[in-house]
């Protein structure tokens, strides 16, 4: 799969257009075992930056199709003459879903969710903020990875791979800072004391 059209998402996870809903879900799982850094017969064809690359732009393909509002302006898109590449990008196809079907303002508040005194004191002391840590944040507070991604414009890919701290799967280490701390913010954290203490841990495994 050389050579991929960035935004023909169908052509990455080798899908046709009228495949089911259920099918996109297969094709992704397929798609990320055969990619995959486990797998080291992808050296063979892509370098490793290539094949990061990859495996963003197959998150990106499902995080499009595997969601029915974002596939439905995406079809519409890719099958229209009247839109540019760049329309079918992942962050235009959000921005449209927002115009078209805005969230109810209930919904745009922050989620609330049942404070725990002794983990808000955890947090607060905190000074190891390595990628479960902040998965544990973002559980606790009731954001899903989904929901950071639509507020930071970060891929979800990249944001589960700051979870778990998966040094193959990210971009160069200044991008993964400014990352970290959009994802800070987004928690509500003390965005600095994230990002650098992250960076610390972070280059420790490369």
């Amino acid at each position: 799969m050389p050579q991929l059209p960035k935004h023909n998402y169908y052509e990455i996870l080798e899908l046709p257009t009228n495949a089911a809903q259920h099918e996109v879900t297969t094709a992704y799982d397929r798609a990320k075992r055969t990619y995959s850094g486990e797998n080291p017969a992808i050296y063979t064809v892509f370098s490793d930056s290539e094949a990061r690359e990859l495996l963003g732009l197959i998150e990106e393909a499902y995080s499009v199709l595997g969601n029915k509002t974002l596939r439905s302006i995406y079809d519409q898109r890719l099958l229209s003459s009247q839109f540019s590449i760049d329309d079918l990008s992942y962050s235009s196809i959000l921005g449209a879903s927002k115009q078209y079907y805005p969230e109810p303002k209930a919904e745009m508040k922050r989620p609330q969710y049942q404070k725990d005194a002794e983990f808000e004191k955890e947090i607060f002391a905190q000074t190891q903020w390595d990628g479960p840590f902040i998965k544990k944040v973002r559980e606790y507070k009731g954001l899903s990875i989904e929901r950071i991604s639509e507020k930071t414009k970060i891929n979800p890919y990249y944001i589960s791979s700051i979870e778990k701290m998966e040094e193959k799967s990210l971009p160069a280490s200044v991008f993964v800072r400014g990352y970290v701390s959009q994802i800070a913010k987004e928690l509500g954290l003390n965005d600095k004391l994230v990002a650098d203490s992250y960076l610390t841990l972070f280059k420790k495994k490369i």
